[in-house]
């Protein structure tokens, strides 16, 4: 066995050349594992921490418990952590907003505001202490306040009580909110002794926050049976449960389009470096086969070549492998937090979330996949060894059977060339492989070209702002929200802050040029509430796309009374196809109203649930409007101001928010550069382990041929000649990986690109030919291709003629 390593060691000390090359390969390979894997774990961490800042930490929440209910929930097993919420009662001058006590579990597990954040002193804990910002207290008559100051504040406990003064000790001054604050709603907290003093032990109501423990052994497909199940009891009614499902959905199940993403990319990398490292081995062999039929003469077994061959592959390994771990975690880390302060720029709080990159599995895994590669790129080349034939071995000459092919033809008149094509067509399954294992590279380049050079992100800002270059739109609760029916779109319809008069407010600021209107109205269809767009057929033709399902004829639906689904996936997964029957009722502020009649088709992705073409709407004769958005426009060099004036026009309005074309398209433009960034730089990495088959296969020719050059320069050939005849090989290499790579790369990236549309991927627009990357991987290719022609070339040169001339391979 020592023998054996010993033999793999010198032979891998020995094929320096062949050895670099495989190292080169096997870290590279590595580098990619790391940093596919480490920055898609980095991305699921993120968005969950993300998850719990944006939706909270809770699983779920018990609202209007009592405390027989309280202490049921706090005796069941299955629930870890429990918060305690109450609600204190209302303060004269905040009665659109809160007074509250909770306890530190629900402020831990509330999602992060700055409401909730103390700036100095501490939490409410006696009856008469009180915390708030300074914004509420400036509202309320006292400014300038300082912790411990004593305040007289307007209180009663409920809508059957008066307003009494009561005196309360300022023990915190909390932040106040930077973006528009609602007028007159701000939160209060009060201590929990406050609440007990004011509210009779059989009038406290209780809204539970809580957590549900690893006994309860709940996922995705149960967790919602399983809370109703605890509720039901401790004597909870079902209307008083709230499921936090946003915040579950990336809790309870992996994030299982990264791991997809991921999972294929490093399948890809696998098997491409798999090729790539047994044809370099697979070369070696083949030079060296009467090496290894003396060493199998001398008495070695089957058994002993295979391992011969896997101690070799393994010894290259073990150095290369943990370079790979070291340097694709460094890349990593440097670019998932270089890509977490661009997305900073732009959107604000992603820089808040410290998320760990660094794990064990992960590396554990990365080792364990390439070492995997590696076997799978030496199963063939122990199997050819292992049965090399000493007798054969001796008449083994580059791969040729002289025994049967014959002698090799000569010619009356060598050219450059002719000996340039001689060496590439001598082993024409070697370069066909090679050319093959570098045009396989190339085709994913052009194929990802295909889409991330297509990225059209004026097109993507558009989707989110459809005219104009601002967008006021209702803010209301995407789920119903039983718990707050003021955010329930059905409720802000009543006294919509988007009117008329607001309309004539926005006209009558300098520098607007238009201002445009949909509607939107509240469905109620089978006891939920969903939102329609009321859409005229401009906006309907621009929300077309190619994946959309069903009769999209919007005159066609006018006549018939149809309707539209606004996703075709809410569509599907709902039970409703196009041509089938639908019936709801819906609210627009003024008036409720029936519909009846059918779907004649679905959008692939719309704003909402559901899309009524507006000459439908118009024909039921609905009271009022029912503005949902507002788009306003104005010259882009009035941009600043006009926004200044719009933030300030709905500082003091509740349910409205502002977006902006130019933070659109730099979302987009930021998400562009992203995504061609990560990908050219993968592809980049992709193409250097391709390259190192390339280089090899041309070292390998030069070697096997080094007798033969040096020969010909002994009767004429010069320098120039030589350096030429290289030159052309490699060309000839390069000629070939790219018409591999258009005649596969072209039609694939196109059928990538069609799909991406079809499917209303980002970005996807109008297909043009990624000319530039194209041009640029071209131009790359062959400035590598000239670069190890004119090193090896010159390597070659260092030898003497006599040295050349004496090699005997």
């Amino acid at each position: 066995m020592r023998t054996i390593s010993k033999i793999a060691f010198s032979n891998d000390k020995r094929n320096r050349t062949r050895s670099v090359l495989i190292m080169t390969a096997i870290c590279l390979t590595t580098m990619l594992l790391v940093i596919i894997s480490t920055i898609g774990n980095g991305m699921i961490r993120l968005q969950k921490s993300q998850a719990a800042s944006s939706y909270g930490s809770n699983y779920g929440l018990f609202i209007a418990a009592d405390g027989t209910q309280l202490k049921e929930v706090e005796r069941r097993a299955e629930i870890s952590d429990i918060g305690i919420m109450c609600t204190e009662g209302i303060l004269k001058g905040n009665e659109n907003g809160g007074f509250v006590s909770m306890d530190e579990t629900v402020r831990k597990m509330l999602p992060y505001n700055q409401e909730y954040v103390l700036k100095e002193g501490t939490y409410p804990e006696k009856a008469q202490e009180i915390a708030a910002g300074r914004a509420f207290f400036d509202a309320v008559g006292y400014h300038d306040v300082k912790v411990g100051d004593t305040v007289t504040l307007e209180y009663r406990s409920g809508m059957q009580s008066e307003y009494a003064p009561v005196e309360f000790t300022v023990s915190g001054i909390l932040y106040d909110r930077d973006e528009y604050t609602i007028e007159a709603s701000y939160v209060v907290f009060g201590s929990q002794d406050f609440y007990n003093e004011r509210v009779a032990e059989g009038d406290r109501q209780y809204n539970i926050y809580f957590t549900l423990s690893d006994f309860a052994n709940v996922s995705m497909n149960n967790v919602a049976p399983v809370i109703k199940e605890i509720a039901d009891s401790c004597g909870i009614v079902q209307k008083n449960v709230i499921i936090n499902d946003l915040y579950l959905q990336w809790v309870l199940q992996p994030s299982y389009e990264m791991i997809v993403v991921c999972g294929t990319l490093i399948l890809g990398i696998v098997l491409f470096s798999v090729v790539v490292i047994y044809n370099i081995f697979q070369v070696g062999i083949a030079q060296k086969v009467q090496e290894y039929g003396k060493i199998k003469a001398l008495g070695a077994t089957r058994k002993q070549m295979k391992q011969l061959i896997f101690r070799e592959g393994i010894l290259l390994a073990v150095p290369s492998i943990p370079l790979g771990l070291l340097f694709g975690f460094l890349i990593a880390k440097v670019s998932f937090n270089w890509l977490v302060e661009q997305g900073n720029l732009v959107k604000s709080g992603i820089k808040n979330h410290q998320v760990p990159l660094f794990s064990l599995t992960i590396m554990l895994i990365c080792i364990f996949v390439s070492f995997l590669t590696i076997v799978l790129a030496l199963r063939k080349p122990m199997k050819i060894v292992s049965r090399i034939s000493p007798i054969e071995a001796t008449r083994y000459l580059d791969g040729s059977k002289t025994q049967k092919q014959g002698r090799r033809k000569g010619r009356k008149d060598v050219t450059v060339f002719s000996m340039a094509m001689a060496n590439v067509t001598g082993n024409p399954k070697r370069t066909i492989a090679t050319i093959l294992t570098m045009g396989l590279s190339c085709v994913l380049f052009v194929i990802i070209s295909n889409y991330v050079g297509n990225i059209d992100t004026e097109h993507e800002a558009r989707i989110a702002i459809n005219h104009g270059q601002f967008e006021l739109q209702l803010d209301y609760s995407l789920n119903y929200d039983e718990a707050y029916p003021e955010n329930n779109l059905d409720t802000i319809l009543t006294d919509n802050p988007l009117n008329d008069s607001l309309i004539e407010e926005i006209k009558s600021i300098p520098g607007v040029t238009d201002v445009m209107a949909r509607e939107i109205v509240s469905v109620n269809l089978n006891g939920t509430r969903f939102p329609a767009a009321i859409v005229s057929e401009n906006d309907f033709d621009f929300m077309r796309q190619d994946g959309d399902i069903g009769s999209m004829d919007y005159d066609q639906a006018v006549k018939n009374g149809d309707i539209f689904f606004g996703w075709s996936a809410w569509m599907k997964q709902d039970g409703y196809a196009p041509g089938e029957s639908i019936a709801f009722d819906f609210e627009n502020g003024s008036g409720t109203y029936t519909y009846q009649g059918k779907i004649a088709g679905s959008f692939v992705s719309a704003d909402t649930y559901l899309v009524i073409p507006e000459g439908v709407y118009r024909s039921m004769n609905p009271r009022g409007t029912a503005y949902g958005y507002l788009w306003v426009d104005c010259d882009k060099k009035d941009v600043a101001s006009v926004e200044q004036s719009l933030n300030t026009l709905i500082s003091n309005t509740s349910h409205i928010k502002m977006d902006t074309y130019h933070a659109q398209l730099q979302s987009a433009e930021y998400t562009s550069r992203m995504m061609k960034l990560g990908c050219y730089l993968f592809m980049a990495i992709v193409g250097l382990i391709g390259f190192m088959n390339l280089a090899n296969t041309m070292i390998i020719n030069i070697t096997t041929k080094k007798q033969e050059y040096g020969v010909l320069q002994a009767v004429g050939m010069t320098n120039k000649q030589l350096n030429l005849s290289l030159q052309i090989q490699g060309l000839i290499f390069t000629v070939g990986t790219i018409c591999v790579a258009l005649a596969a790369g072209l039609p694939l990236g196109y059928a990538l690109f069609s799909y991406a549309k079809h499917n209303g991927m980002f970005g996807m627009n109008v297909y043009h030919v990624p000319l530039i990357p194209i041009l640029v991987m071209i131009l790359l290719v062959g400035i590598l291709q000239i670069v190890l022609s004119c090193v090896l070339s010159s390597n070659l040169k260092k030898e003497t003629l006599v040295e050349r001339i004496r090699y005997q391979g």
